[in-house]
């Protein structure tokens, strides 16, 4: 794909989420193709010929707005997701790497909202990481909630954060193009970084 061709899409994506009340469908990588897109366009600008004065003034106004539209996007988005959790439509399907744990966060949230405040019910509830299986067996948030991720460049051994005194969980090192599943949290923060992608499975 032309570099042009995609920050036209971009641009176009911005301008569709804008102009309907709807929560459009969006690939799970979009964020993380914006900011890459950012990062190109820094490159190319410290490349470039200070002399090539319009060149200069085009990638410069093309970062700023992509800029403007990550912010942007983002925060329309956030407000019809919280829109479409409160009528029960949301579609989980069409959302972003990022927005997901955003969309379990609110759907915890509203959930213990309406029974405590609403409905008048107090529950003393277990945190996520801290409940047990039918077996007895803890099971840990990381355990439930993972990622499918295509690694983008070489990444040392991770070392997961555990309790004193417990043995330390370790993942990788990966390799470029690596497809490997990972917690949630450490998957997003790759991400975050530009250092891996979502793969999505076709339902079977």
């Amino acid at each position: 794909m032309s570099r042009d061709k995609q920050y036209n899409q971009i641009v176009l994506l911005w301008k569709s989420e804008r102009q309907t009340n709807n929560l459009l469908e969006v690939k799970s990588v979009v964020y993380s193709t914006i900011r890459q897109k950012i990062n190109t366009l820094v490159k190319d600008l410290e490349k470039l010929d200070k002399k090539d004065t319009i060149s200069f003034k085009i990638i410069s106004e093309r970062i700023e707005r992509l800029n403007k539209i990550l912010r942007d996007l983002s925060k329309i988005r956030k407000h019809k997701i919280i829109h479409s959790i409160l009528d029960g439509n949301l579609n989980k399907d069409g959302l972003a790497a990022e927005e997901i744990d955003l969309v379990s966060n609110l759907e915890r949230l509203f959930d213990e909202h309406n029974q405590r405040s609403i409905f008048g019910k107090v529950a003393i509830e277990l945190p996520r990481e801290e409940r047990k299986t039918t077996t007895g067996e803890q099971q840990t948030k990381e355990d439930v909630e993972l990622m499918i991720i295509r690694i983008l460049e070489d990444i040392p051994e991770i070392v997961a954060a555990t309790a004193k005194g417990e043995t330390k969980k370790t993942f990788g090192p990966f390799k470029k193009e690596d497809i490997v599943r990972l917690p949630i949290i450490y998957a997003k923060t790759l991400i975050m970084k530009n250092a891996a992608d979502r793969v999505d499975l076709p339902n079977l």
